[in-house]
């Protein structure tokens, strides 16, 4: 069932120095690969124009921030595509890191947007990449040893230098490391969204209960309704299913979405919640995108969801993106006495 969304449109304005709550953390669209391509040529060219020159980082961009190149990092096994969304839904900065066997976290790039650089932004994306992936030891990175901006900016979060350089054709990259400690699974301190966790249980049970309690009649049943919450993520793996929470800035899941694939070409859109304090940010709205994306990118045509007659606000919100009611209704007999509405939309 989908409880009260929200409304998507977020009306924070822009100011000069960006606050925690001004930008999200989250998994890049493979629908947007374009815009991240930009941001880094920008980057580049701010950052590497006056040492290697413009042909050369022309060069350079147009090989490794290919369109095709940045793509394929989708389909890489244990790897984070991150960028950071300002309120108006511009890109401020992309980072990528990849988990090893070893527990080694490799961080691919991390580029913040010139006009936002020093607002700590780039921290809170590398805090991001380090608690990406709880298993993780350590982390490392290349970074040219002429960019000192980078190499204080490193040095500042803790990384120390190595002995050891990477030669290129333009000259050398220093190797960077940090070890992972208990911090490394604290507050994410922006709001990010992630995949779920088999420890995000509780708030979850948490969330949809306190949405739930809004409308009169529905109930939580952990041992039915809400089983395959026990264990999140176990259970998502078992069904081939995504599902990706928001973390806020207190370690507390503040929104939800999962995504499943029961039948060729078509998805099936779950548990969309977000919580009360958190709505009208444009959670909703972004958790509905990313799953649109990862539904496309899997093949499917149509998505579709079932939620409760009750859930009028939800249905405004799933209308204005172009979801529609295809006529067909069902009971669930369940303690809540629930019956809904099917919505679909043509991908």
């Amino acid at each position: 069932m989908n409880p009260q969304a929200e409304s998507f449109a977020d009306t924070t304005s822009r100011r000069s120095v960006l606050r925690k709550r001004d930008f999200l953390i989250r998994p890049a669209r493979r629908d947007e690969v374009a815009l991240v391509r930009d941001l880094l040529v920008e980057t580049w060219h701010a950052t590497y124009d006056a040492v290697y020159g413009v042909t050369r980082v022309t060069e350079i961009t147009n090989e490794w921030h290919a369109l095709e190149r940045l793509a394929r990092d989708f389909e890489r096994e244990a790897h984070a595509f991150l960028v950071a969304e300002a309120a108006d839904g511009s890109l401020l900065a992309t980072a990528s890191a990849t988990l090893g066997a070893d527990g080694l976290v490799t961080l691919g790039r991390l580029y913040v947007r010139p006009a936002h650089q020093g607002q700590g932004v780039g921290a809170l994306l590398l805090r991001a990449c380090e608690a990406w992936f709880p298993e993780g030891r350590r982390v490392r990175l290349e970074v040219d040893t002429k960019n000192a901006k980078a190499r204080r900016f490193y040095a500042k979060h803790g990384f120390s230098e190595l002995p050891e350089v990477s030669g290129s054709a333009e000259g050398q990259n220093v190797f960077c490391e940090k070890q992972l400690g208990k911090e490394n699974g604290s507050s994410l301190l922006a709001l990010t969204i992630r995949p779920v966790r088999d420890g995000d249980a509780q708030d979850l049970f948490g969330l949809i209960a306190l949405c739930f309690a809004e409308y009169p009649g529905c109930l939580v049943d952990p041992h039915d309704d809400l089983a395959d919450l026990v264990k999140p993520a176990t259970m998502a793996a078992e069904k081939g299913r995504s599902f990706w929470v928001v973390e806020d800035g207190g370690r507390r899941i503040a929104a939800c979405v999962s995504l499943d694939h029961p039948a060729s070409e078509r998805a099936e859109l779950h548990r969309v919640y977000v919580r009360r304090d958190m709505r009208r940010r444009g959670l909703a709205g972004k958790l509905v995108a990313l799953a649109e994306c990862e539904a496309r990118a899997k093949g499917a045509k149509h998505l579709f969801f079932w939620s409760d007659t009750r859930f009028l606000g939800a249905h405004r919100f799933y209308e204005q993106l172009s979801y529609r009611r295809t006529g067909e209704e069902r009971e669930l007999g369940d303690v809540s006495n629930s019956r809904e509405y099917r919505f679909e939309k043509a991908l």
